[in-house]
Protein backbone atom coordinates (compact mmCIF):
# COMPACT_ATOMS: atom_id res chain seq x y z
CA UNK A 1 0.00 0.00 0.00
CA UNK A 2 2.27 3.20 -1.30
CA UNK A 3 0.88 6.14 -0.96
CA UNK A 4 1.40 7.89 -4.49
CA UNK A 5 3.41 10.70 -3.52
CA UNK A 6 6.44 8.79 -2.28
CA UNK A 7 6.46 7.48 -6.21
CA UNK A 8 6.68 10.56 -7.76
CA UNK A 9 9.73 10.33 -9.39
CA UNK A 10 8.41 7.08 -10.81
CA UNK A 11 5.29 8.89 -12.03
CA UNK A 12 7.31 11.62 -13.88
CA UNK A 13 9.19 9.42 -15.38
CA UNK A 14 6.25 8.07 -16.86
CA UNK A 15 4.78 11.48 -18.01
CA UNK A 16 7.55 11.89 -20.40
CA UNK A 17 6.04 9.58 -22.36
CA UNK A 18 5.02 10.62 -26.25
CA UNK A 19 1.04 10.46 -25.17
CA UNK A 20 0.73 9.88 -21.97
CA UNK A 21 -3.41 9.40 -21.12
CA UNK A 22 -5.53 9.93 -18.27
CA UNK A 23 -8.37 7.48 -17.29
CA UNK A 24 -10.83 7.77 -14.10
CA UNK A 25 -13.83 5.94 -12.58
CA UNK A 26 -16.52 8.32 -11.28
CA UNK A 27 -18.56 7.61 -8.32
CA UNK A 28 -15.57 7.35 -5.32
CA UNK A 29 -13.28 8.54 -7.47
CA UNK A 30 -14.02 11.78 -9.03
CA UNK A 31 -17.26 12.15 -7.03
CA UNK A 32 -18.04 11.20 -3.57
CA UNK A 33 -20.12 8.38 -2.50
CA UNK A 34 -23.44 9.64 -1.68
CA UNK A 35 -26.75 7.69 -0.58
CA UNK A 36 -28.34 7.92 -4.19
CA UNK A 37 -26.47 7.55 -6.67
CA UNK A 38 -28.66 9.99 -8.84
CA UNK A 39 -27.25 12.65 -6.67
CA UNK A 40 -23.75 11.97 -7.04
CA UNK A 41 -21.88 15.30 -8.98
CA UNK A 42 -18.34 15.06 -9.65
CA UNK A 43 -16.52 17.73 -7.95
CA UNK A 44 -15.70 21.18 -8.93
CA UNK A 45 -12.04 20.82 -8.53
CA UNK A 46 -11.92 17.53 -10.44
CA UNK A 47 -13.66 19.18 -13.48
CA UNK A 48 -11.78 21.62 -13.50
CA UNK A 49 -8.37 19.57 -13.12
CA UNK A 50 -9.70 17.13 -15.91
CA UNK A 51 -10.70 20.17 -18.69
CA UNK A 52 -6.76 21.86 -17.81
CA UNK A 53 -5.53 17.95 -18.41
CA UNK A 54 -7.61 17.50 -21.76
CA UNK A 55 -5.61 20.11 -23.11
CA UNK A 56 -2.09 19.12 -22.02
CA UNK A 57 -2.82 15.16 -22.67
CA UNK A 58 -3.12 12.98 -25.86
CA UNK A 59 -6.59 11.78 -24.15
CA UNK A 60 -8.34 11.93 -20.85
CA UNK A 61 -11.14 9.41 -20.69
CA UNK A 62 -13.61 8.41 -18.10
CA UNK A 63 -14.17 4.66 -17.40
CA UNK A 64 -18.29 4.09 -15.74
CA UNK A 65 -19.97 1.50 -14.00
CA UNK A 66 -22.90 4.14 -15.23
CA UNK A 67 -24.38 3.93 -19.07
CA UNK A 68 -22.48 6.13 -20.82
CA UNK A 69 -24.78 8.56 -21.58
CA UNK A 70 -25.67 9.10 -18.26
CA UNK A 71 -21.88 9.75 -16.93
CA UNK A 72 -20.88 11.92 -20.33
CA UNK A 73 -23.78 14.20 -19.10
CA UNK A 74 -22.65 13.93 -15.07
CA UNK A 75 -18.93 14.85 -15.92
CA UNK A 76 -20.04 17.33 -19.08
CA UNK A 77 -16.76 18.46 -20.14
CA UNK A 78 -16.55 18.24 -23.82
CA UNK A 79 -13.19 16.59 -25.60
CA UNK A 80 -13.20 13.66 -22.97
CA UNK A 81 -13.61 10.03 -23.95
CA UNK A 82 -16.69 8.43 -22.20
CA UNK A 83 -16.94 4.69 -21.80
CA UNK A 84 -20.14 3.38 -19.95
CA UNK A 85 -21.37 0.36 -18.37
CA UNK A 86 -17.89 -1.26 -17.43
CA UNK A 87 -16.33 -0.95 -21.21
CA UNK A 88 -19.88 -2.06 -22.80
CA UNK A 89 -20.68 1.30 -24.94
CA UNK A 90 -19.36 4.58 -25.62
CA UNK A 91 -20.57 7.70 -25.70
CA UNK A 92 -19.58 9.59 -29.11
CA UNK A 93 -20.89 12.90 -30.67
CA UNK A 94 -24.29 12.65 -29.08
CA UNK A 95 -24.81 8.86 -29.50
CA UNK A 96 -24.20 6.08 -27.66
CA UNK A 97 -22.24 3.32 -29.51
CA UNK A 98 -23.22 -0.38 -27.69
CA UNK A 99 -21.19 -3.55 -28.33
CA UNK A 100 -23.01 -5.59 -30.17
CA UNK A 101 -21.96 -8.58 -28.14
CA UNK A 102 -23.31 -7.01 -25.06
CA UNK A 103 -26.51 -6.20 -27.18
CA UNK A 104 -27.25 -9.54 -27.76
CA UNK A 105 -28.08 -10.26 -23.92
CA UNK A 106 -30.89 -7.81 -24.01
CA UNK A 107 -33.96 -10.18 -24.19
CA UNK A 108 -31.77 -12.30 -21.37
CA UNK A 109 -31.54 -9.05 -18.92
CA UNK A 110 -35.21 -7.99 -19.70
CA UNK A 111 -36.11 -11.59 -18.46
CA UNK A 112 -33.47 -11.72 -15.09
CA UNK A 113 -35.15 -8.21 -14.28
CA UNK A 114 -38.61 -9.39 -13.79
CA UNK A 115 -36.84 -12.27 -11.20
CA UNK A 116 -34.68 -9.60 -9.44
CA UNK A 117 -37.31 -7.40 -9.08
CA UNK A 118 -39.77 -9.83 -6.99
CA UNK A 119 -36.72 -9.88 -4.57
CA UNK A 120 -36.22 -6.03 -4.22
CA UNK A 121 -36.97 -4.86 -0.42
CA UNK A 122 -37.36 -1.60 1.54
CA UNK A 123 -34.66 0.98 0.33
CA UNK A 124 -33.18 -0.75 -2.38
CA UNK A 125 -33.26 0.60 -5.76
CA UNK A 126 -33.31 -1.41 -9.40
CA UNK A 127 -31.35 0.37 -12.17
CA UNK A 128 -31.49 -1.19 -15.93
CA UNK A 129 -29.21 0.68 -17.90
CA UNK A 130 -29.71 -1.77 -20.98
CA UNK A 131 -26.94 -4.18 -21.01
CA UNK A 132 -26.13 -4.44 -17.54
CA UNK A 133 -28.48 -4.80 -14.02
CA UNK A 134 -27.65 -3.04 -10.89
CA UNK A 135 -29.72 -3.61 -7.72
CA UNK A 136 -28.38 -0.84 -5.05
CA UNK A 137 -29.14 -1.50 -1.00
CA UNK A 138 -27.08 1.20 0.58
CA UNK A 139 -30.14 2.68 1.31
CA UNK A 140 -31.07 -0.45 3.46
CA UNK A 141 -31.82 -0.32 7.28
CA UNK A 142 -29.38 -2.89 7.52
CA UNK A 143 -26.82 -2.90 4.42
CA UNK A 144 -24.44 -5.94 5.24
CA UNK A 145 -27.21 -8.07 6.36
CA UNK A 146 -29.20 -7.60 2.98
CA UNK A 147 -26.01 -8.32 1.32
CA UNK A 148 -25.42 -11.25 3.08
CA UNK A 149 -28.83 -12.62 2.80
CA UNK A 150 -29.19 -11.73 -0.92
CA UNK A 151 -26.01 -12.96 -2.11
CA UNK A 152 -27.40 -16.50 -2.78
CA UNK A 153 -30.67 -15.45 -4.54
CA UNK A 154 -29.02 -13.09 -7.00
CA UNK A 155 -26.45 -15.49 -7.65
CA UNK A 156 -29.01 -18.24 -8.05
CA UNK A 157 -30.67 -15.55 -10.78
CA UNK A 158 -27.59 -14.88 -12.41
CA UNK A 159 -27.06 -18.54 -13.14
CA UNK A 160 -30.55 -19.39 -14.05
CA UNK A 161 -30.30 -16.60 -17.29
CA UNK A 162 -26.08 -16.93 -17.55
CA UNK A 163 -25.28 -13.88 -17.00
CA UNK A 164 -22.32 -13.23 -14.60
CA UNK A 165 -22.49 -11.34 -11.31
CA UNK A 166 -20.40 -9.05 -9.63
CA UNK A 167 -20.57 -6.75 -6.62
CA UNK A 168 -19.23 -3.45 -5.98
CA UNK A 169 -19.95 -1.01 -3.02
CA UNK A 170 -23.16 -1.66 -1.67
CA UNK A 171 -24.53 -2.73 -5.55
CA UNK A 172 -25.18 -6.30 -7.56
CA UNK A 173 -24.72 -6.11 -11.11
CA UNK A 174 -25.73 -8.34 -13.70
CA UNK A 175 -23.59 -8.49 -16.87
CA UNK A 176 -23.69 -10.21 -20.07
CA UNK A 177 -21.02 -13.06 -20.29
CA UNK A 178 -18.67 -11.48 -22.37
CA UNK A 179 -15.14 -10.89 -21.84
CA UNK A 180 -15.75 -6.86 -21.22
CA UNK A 181 -14.61 -4.81 -18.23
CA UNK A 182 -13.00 -1.92 -17.75
CA UNK A 183 -9.81 -3.58 -18.04
CA UNK A 184 -10.50 -4.45 -21.78
CA UNK A 185 -11.75 -1.27 -21.81
CA UNK A 186 -8.54 0.47 -20.77
CA UNK A 187 -6.32 -1.45 -22.97
CA UNK A 188 -8.56 -0.58 -25.84
CA UNK A 189 -8.52 2.89 -25.17
CA UNK A 190 -4.27 2.90 -25.01
CA UNK A 191 -4.07 1.33 -28.15
CA UNK A 192 -6.80 3.02 -30.02
CA UNK A 193 -5.26 6.17 -28.86
CA UNK A 194 -1.79 5.00 -29.40
CA UNK A 195 -0.56 5.90 -25.98
CA UNK A 196 3.02 5.39 -24.16
CA UNK A 197 2.31 6.23 -20.98
CA UNK A 198 -1.08 6.15 -19.29
CA UNK A 199 -2.73 5.78 -15.41
CA UNK A 200 -5.70 4.69 -14.73
CA UNK A 201 -7.94 5.83 -11.60
CA UNK A 202 -10.43 3.40 -9.32
CA UNK A 203 -12.36 2.99 -6.23
CA UNK A 204 -14.12 -0.58 -6.41
CA UNK A 205 -13.59 -3.85 -7.05
CA UNK A 206 -14.56 -3.43 -10.75
CA UNK A 207 -11.62 -1.07 -11.12
CA UNK A 208 -9.35 -3.72 -10.13
CA UNK A 209 -8.75 -5.30 -13.79
CA UNK A 210 -7.93 -1.76 -14.87
CA UNK A 211 -5.33 -2.11 -12.45
CA UNK A 212 -4.27 -5.22 -13.09
CA UNK A 213 -3.94 -4.01 -17.06
CA UNK A 214 -1.70 -1.43 -16.45
CA UNK A 215 0.77 -3.73 -15.09
CA UNK A 216 0.61 -6.21 -17.36
CA UNK A 217 1.44 -3.78 -19.88
CA UNK A 218 4.06 -1.90 -17.86
CA UNK A 219 5.63 -5.37 -17.04
CA UNK A 220 5.16 -6.50 -20.57
CA UNK A 221 6.78 -3.55 -22.03
CA UNK A 222 3.83 -2.31 -24.25
CA UNK A 223 2.71 0.91 -22.11
CA UNK A 224 4.31 2.67 -19.04
CA UNK A 225 0.90 2.31 -17.21
CA UNK A 226 0.05 2.84 -13.65
CA UNK A 227 -3.08 1.95 -11.47
CA UNK A 228 -4.11 4.49 -9.10
CA UNK A 229 -6.58 2.90 -6.37
CA UNK A 230 -8.61 5.66 -3.78
CA UNK A 231 -8.45 4.68 -0.58
CA UNK A 232 -11.35 5.34 1.90
CA UNK A 233 -14.05 4.04 4.42
CA UNK A 234 -15.33 1.05 2.71
CA UNK A 235 -12.62 0.56 0.24
CA UNK A 236 -12.52 -3.21 -0.80
CA UNK A 237 -9.25 -4.73 0.08
CA UNK A 238 -8.43 -5.92 -3.30
CA UNK A 239 -8.22 -2.21 -4.51
CA UNK A 240 -5.61 -1.73 -1.44
CA UNK A 241 -3.72 -4.48 -2.97
CA UNK A 242 -4.09 -4.27 -6.56
CA UNK A 243 -3.60 -0.89 -7.24
CA UNK A 244 0.19 0.26 -7.92
CA UNK A 245 -0.30 3.35 -5.60
CA UNK A 246 -2.65 4.85 -3.45
CA UNK A 247 -4.52 7.93 -3.10
CA UNK A 248 -6.89 9.27 -0.25
CA UNK A 249 -10.37 9.76 -0.69
CA UNK A 250 -11.87 12.23 -3.36
CA UNK A 251 -9.88 15.28 -2.17
CA UNK A 252 -6.51 13.03 -2.86
CA UNK A 253 -7.08 12.18 -6.43
CA UNK A 254 -8.04 16.07 -6.61
CA UNK A 255 -4.67 16.84 -5.16
CA UNK A 256 -3.14 13.92 -7.93
CA UNK A 257 -4.70 15.69 -11.16
CA UNK A 258 -3.63 19.13 -9.86
CA UNK A 259 0.35 17.57 -9.65
CA UNK A 260 -0.33 15.75 -13.12
CA UNK A 261 -1.35 19.65 -14.53
CA UNK A 262 1.17 21.07 -12.79
CA UNK A 263 3.66 18.51 -13.41
CA UNK A 264 2.49 18.43 -17.40
CA UNK A 265 3.26 22.44 -17.48
CA UNK A 266 6.62 21.86 -16.29
CA UNK A 267 7.59 19.50 -18.50
CA UNK A 268 6.55 22.18 -21.41
CA UNK A 269 8.80 24.95 -20.36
Amino acid sequence: MINWEMKKEELTHALKAKRFGLITDVDGTISPIVEVPDSARVTPTSLGFLSQLQKQLALVAVISGRAAEDVAHRVGLTGLVYVGNHGMETYVDGKVRVSVRAQAYRKTLLEAGLDIKRNILKGMRFEDKGVTLSVHYRQTEAPEKIAAELAPIMEDIARAHGLNLTQGRMVFEFRPPVKIDKGTAFEELIKSHKLDGAVFIGDDTTDVGAFQTARRLRESGQCLCYGLGVASQGTPRVVLTEADFLVQGVAGVESFLGWLSKSCIASST
